[in-house]
């Protein structure tokens, strides 16, 4: 577990000037958790009108509103312009982010003809056909980097994952004895500061057409691209997200872990999809909530649960 100190705690929300008030003095150390796992002596943020019984001797940050809620010896660090859960990812990322380390592995194998920039970091045991790799990616180990792919800057690539590699689309031969394969020629573009969790598959283009996720894209481990995918902006797959050959995944949609989708459907932007749906239709316009099997359309609750608040239309049209 891992233990921050109290001055770690103050110096961050005084270098970051954000308000706040405390009105007991804080203890030398605690320990970083979630509110689903308590421990004694925790570090935690707290949205919500009830804290657990089971938190105790514990530091929360809370919402301003929130001076009374508070029992069992617990202190509270009230923010008094800013979300608590906002804060506290900041705060893990200001002292554990994962930077690139420069450093390309001694077992790593990079094509001569492959583009590196700067400060890229590639793991034991990757491979970089003729690629190009901009400044400041991070490749895990056991990677695998096809020819003609893209990968833009700030970009992290977890454990086993496979950028490029060859679908599968066939048509029968004349009498229907044979399957002719069709040999996919394109490539593949990643966009800026997204993130691929272990174990993804991304399958290149089929002929003049790339496979395309866009910037500040976010896939959990698992997830398999078909050929022709376009994923767009500000997206989010969950855990083990499949779509089919030229499936189109426009900006700030988030689907749920599990979800399938049918070649060559189109989602529009903000549309959320439920764990486990099968999409096999386009959306009618942006904003809906896909659920079910197949999956059917429905409006978008205010506050849907187990996701981050969606982005709004005012904002995403500003």
């Amino acid at each position: 577990m891992k233990t921050i100190s109290s001055k770690d705690i103050l110096t961050f929300l005084n270098d970051k000037e954000i308000l706040f008030e405390c009105d007991h003095e804080l203890e030398d150390n605690y320990i970083l958790a979630s509110i689903f796992i308590p421990v004694e002596k925790g570090f935690y943020f707290f949205v919500g009108d009830k804290v657990p019984s089971n938190i105790s001797n514990s530091v929360l940050l809370l919402n301003k509103d929130n001076y009374e809620i508070l029992s069992n010896n617990n202190i509270g660090i009230y923010l008094l312009n800013e979300d608590p859960q906002r804060v506290f990812y900041r705060f893990l990322i200001s002292l554990f982010r994962t930077e690139a380390n420069g450093i390309i592995a001694s077992t790593a194998i990079i094509h001569p003809e492959a583009t590196i920039g700067k400060n890229v970091q590639i793991d034991h045991f990757t491979v970089v056909e003729k690629a190009t790799i901009k400044d400041n990616v991070i490749i895990k180990s056991h990677c695998y980097i096809h020819d003609n792919s893209s990968i833009s800057e700030n970009v992290t690539i977890e454990n086993h994952s496979i950028i490029g590699s060859q679908g599968v689309a066939w048509i029968w031969n004349k009498d229907e004895t044979e399957k002719i394969v069709q040999t996919q020629i394109g490539g593949v573009e990643i966009g800026k500061n997204s993130f691929l969790g272990a174990n993804t598959i991304v399958v290149r283009g089929s002929l003049n057409e790339n496979t395309i996720i866009g910037n500040n894209t976010l896939l959990a481990p698992g997830c398999r691209l078909g050929h022709g995918t376009q994923i767009g902006d500000y997206v989010h797959f969950a855990n083990n997200v499949v779509t089919g050959g030229n499936v189109k995944i426009e900006d700030y949609t988030f689907v749920g872990s599990g979800a399938i989708f049918r070649p060559k459907v189109k989602v529009d932007e903000r549309t959320i999809v439920g764990s486990g749906a099968v999409i096999v239709k386009n959306t009618t316009e942006a904003g809906k909530t896909l659920v079910g099997i197949p999956a059917k359309e429905k409006k978008t609750k205010a506050h849907p649960s187990g996701m981050p608040k969606p982005k709004s239309k005012r904002k995403n049209n500003s």
